[in-house]
C-alpha cells in the first residue's frame, strides 16, 4: 500500500482527509512494495458498491478530501466512477497516489480530470532508466512515467489540478547519489514538488543491505540537496521517515529548516485510511495512518526519551533496527 498523509489544507481550506484502498493489485512489481510479493494472486478488487458506501460514510463523517491508494488505484476498474461519485457527493479534493503508468495515456488523464480529480502524486524513483527498472521491475516504465508527468504538468498549467502535482520517490541506495540530478530532471519536465521517503525495509528488500542504506550513508546527499535547494533550486522538497537524530547538528538546531524539510506530521495531511478487506464478510480496516505507524511499523529507543525533539519525531522503522541495529541514533540535546 502506498503511504499517504484528519485535518489538512487544500487551497486555503481546512479539510478532513481520508484515503481509501480498493485493493492491492498493481501493474508494477516494486522490490520494496509493502503489499507483498503475492499481492497479484491473493485478493480481488473491492466491489464498486462497497467503495461507494465507504466514500459516502466518510463524507457523512465530515471528510471533504479523498485520496485513492493501492496497490495501484488507476488499475482499479471502477476508479473513474468512484472519483465522479465522490465529487457529486461534495468532496472538494480528490487525489490519486499512483505509479503513473496508465496516466501516460492522455485520454485517461482527461477522463480522470473530468470525473473530478484535483491532485496527483506519482511514484517515480529515478530519472535513470536502469535504476527505475531495477526498482520497479517493469521494462520501459520510465518513459511512460515521464510521459504521464508531461501530460499532468500541461494540465496543471491550465488550472486543472488545483491541489497540485508531486513526485514521491522511495529513497534507497541506488538513487541516493543522484537526488540533485533527479530534482533537476523533473523540474525540467515541470514538476515543483518532491517528497523523498526513506525506504521501508519490507518485502524483497527486508534484509537487503545492497538496497537499504544506513542513514549515515545518505545524509550527506540529503544535506547537499537541501543546501542546493536553499541556494538555487528554490522548489518544494521534503523527506519522510528520517529521524531528526541522524541529521547534521546544523539542521537539528534550526526548527524552521527541520519543519520545512523533515516534519512529517506538519508537511503531510494527517490521514485516516479505509482498507476494504477482500474477505467474504466485507470488512473494512479503518485506522489513522500516523497512529498505526507509531504503533505497528516504527519504534523508539529508550534513549529517545531524552531527545528534545522526541514529541515531534515519528521514530525509526522497526525493520531498519532489525537490519542495522540502534547504532547512530543519538538524542538531540535541547
Amino acid at each position: 500500500m502506498k503511504t499517504p498523509r484528519a485535518q489538512g489544507t487544500s487551497r486555503g481550506l481546512r479539510l478532513k482527509n481520508v484515503e481509501i484502498n480498493p485493493g492491492r493489485l498493481c501493474n508494477n512489481k516494486c522490490i520494496f512494495c509493502m503489499s507483498g510479493v503475492d499481492r497479484d494472486t491473493h485478493e480481488p478488487w473491492a466491489d464498486p458498491a462497497r467503495m461507494k458506501a465507504e466514500i459516502k460514510l466518510r463524507y457523512e463523517e465530515g471528510a471533504r478530501s479523498l485520496g485513492f491508494l493501492g496497490g495501484e488505484p488507476t488499475a482499479y476498474p471502477h476508479i473513474v466512477e468512484c472519483m465522479r461519485y465522490a465529487r457529486e457527493l461534495g468532496y472538494v479534493r480528490v487525489a490519486l497516489c499512483t505509479n503513473g503508468a496508465r496516466l501516460a495515456n492522455p485520454a485517461f488523464v482527461d477522463e480522470c480530470l473530468a470525473a473530478g480529480l484535483t491532485r496527483v502524486t506519482v511514484s517515480v524513483h529515478s530519472h535513470l532508466a536502469s535504476i527505475e527498472e531495477f526498482l520497479v521491475r517493469v521494462p520501459g516504465i520510465l518513459d511512460r512515467k515521464v510521459a504521464a508527468l508531461r501530460h499532468l504538468v500541461e494540465r496543471q498549467k491550465r488550472g486543472l489540478l488545483p491541489d497540485g502535482l508531486s513526485v514521491n520517490p522511495v529513497l534507497c541506495r541506488q538513487n541516493a547519489p543522484h537526488m540533485e540530478e533527479f530534482v533537476r530532471f523533473f523540474m525540467d519536465v515541470g514538476v515543483r514538488d518532491f517528497r523523498f521517503n526513506f525506504i521501508w525495509p519490507e518485502a524483497d528488500v527486508q534484509n537487503d543491505k545492497t538496497v537499504v542504506p544506513r542513514f549515515a550513508d545518505v545524509m550527506p546527499r540529503i544535506a547537499a540537496l537541501i543546501l542546493e535547494n536553499e541556494r538555487e533550486l528554490k522548489t518544494r522538497v521534503s523527506f519522510g521517515a528520517v529521524p531528526y537524530c541522524v541529521l547534521p547538528e546544523a539542521f537539528q538546531k534550526r526548527w524552521p529548516l527541520l519543519a520545512k524539510y523533515f516534519y512529517e506530521e506538519g508537511n503531510d495531511l494527517p490521514t485516516e485510511v479505509s482498507f476494504l478487506k477482500p474477505d467474504k464478510d466485507g470488512r473494512v480496516d479503518r485506522f489513522d495512518w500516523h497512529e498505526k505507524g507509531h504503533e505497528s511499523y516504527r519504534a523508539k529507543l529508550d534513549s529517545c526519551r531524552r531527545c528534545s525533539l522526541n514529541d515531534r519525531c515519528m521514530g525509526i522503522y522497526r525493520s531498519y533496527l532489525d537490519l542495522y541495529g540502534a547504532e547512530g541514533f543519538t538524542p538531540v540535546e535541547g
